[in-house]
């Protein structure tokens, strides 16, 4: 009896599964939803799903399901940097690529991109490697080219056919997971490719306190990641050489958050004349876990 309860409890109405099911598509362009059903045994609704990426089908009865799918389906993805997905519009087949993207000016494309560009060959890993599925779409977005004319390159995705070129970068929504203020970096990081959140999003962690022992410092760092994640954050930066920062690495990896460090030159040296903002993206676990 308590474990039928327990199942009527947790089980989903119709109105949380639609809103549910509405959070998987956007989050995931990789998975459609098939149906959303009643399912007697459970007591409430159920969301049946296709994950293109794993190419199978699963069944979501409860938000718990979904957050445990959610994990798996975000590694698989990890390594690609990018995701699309296939559909029809207006009688044609589309094919669009997940994310956020901005036109660049050819004046600021990278060297290795002009270079692509000037010998009409497609720069860094062609997109059909990375999304084969895209193969069946007659036109891509962004661009509205065809699928073996594109070819991604760090956060920039180039389009190279014989009327021309179109480069396009990413721009990631940037978590400030620090203790200090980026409110006045925001447009800085914005030429950098990144939606910066000013607020300091980082845990104030005070060691060799009883209030604070390992496995708070963790849990903390776990319950505020899985907040920005849901709140469609691709990235965190992050600062120093703290637990906090050990922590946020490991478990942004899990969940398929960029791990980010910024850098700021003020001035012009002797050795170099650049004065302004940079970063560095730190390695993903598993490319670590590769090295051993």
């Amino acid at each position: 009896m308590k474990k039928e309860k327990s199942m009527a409890e947790n089980a989903l109405y119709k109105e949380d599964a639609e809103r549910l099911a509405n959070e998987i598509v956007d989050e995931n362009p990789m998975v459609d939803i098939l149906d959303i059903r009643m399912d007697p045994d459970l007591g409430g609704y159920v969301i049946v799903a296709y994950d293109y990426g794993a190419d199978e089908e699963f069944t979501v009865d409860k938000v718990e399901t979904w957050n445990a799918k959610r994990s798996q389906h975000i590694e698989t993805h990890v390594t690609h940097g990018l995701s699309g997905k296939v559909h029809q519009k207006h009688g044609k087949t589309v094919g669009s690529i997940a994310g956020h993207w901005v036109e660049v000016k050819a004046e600021d494309w990278p060297d290795e991109i002009c270079d692509a560009v000037e010998n009409r060959r497609v720069p860094g890993e062609s997109l059909l490697d990375l999304e084969p599925q895209l193969a069946d779409a007659e036109v891509i977005y962004p661009g509205e080219g065809r699928a073996e004319n594109y070819g991604f390159d760090g956060n920039y995705l180039a389009m190279v056919s014989s009327d021309g070129a179109r480069v396009f970068r990413q721009i990631i929504k940037l978590a400030n997971f620090t203790l200090e203020d980026q409110s006045d970096r925001v447009k800085d990081w914005r030429k950098l490719g990144f939606d910066i959140s000013g607020k300091p999003e980082a845990p104030m962690v005070i060691p060799g306190t009883d209030e604070w022992d390992e496995e708070d410092v963790l849990e903390e760092v776990r319950d505020r990641l899985l907040d920005l994640s849901e709140k469609g954050y691709g990235a965190i930066l992050v600062d120093g050489q703290t637990n906090t920062m050990a922590y946020a690495w490991l478990l942004a990896g899990v969940l398929g958050l960029k791990v980010i460090m910024g850098w700021e030159q003020k001035g012009a040296t002797p050795i170099s004349g650049f004065a302004g903002m940079g970063y560095t993206e730190l390695l993903h676990y598993k490319e670590v876990e590769e090295r051993l």
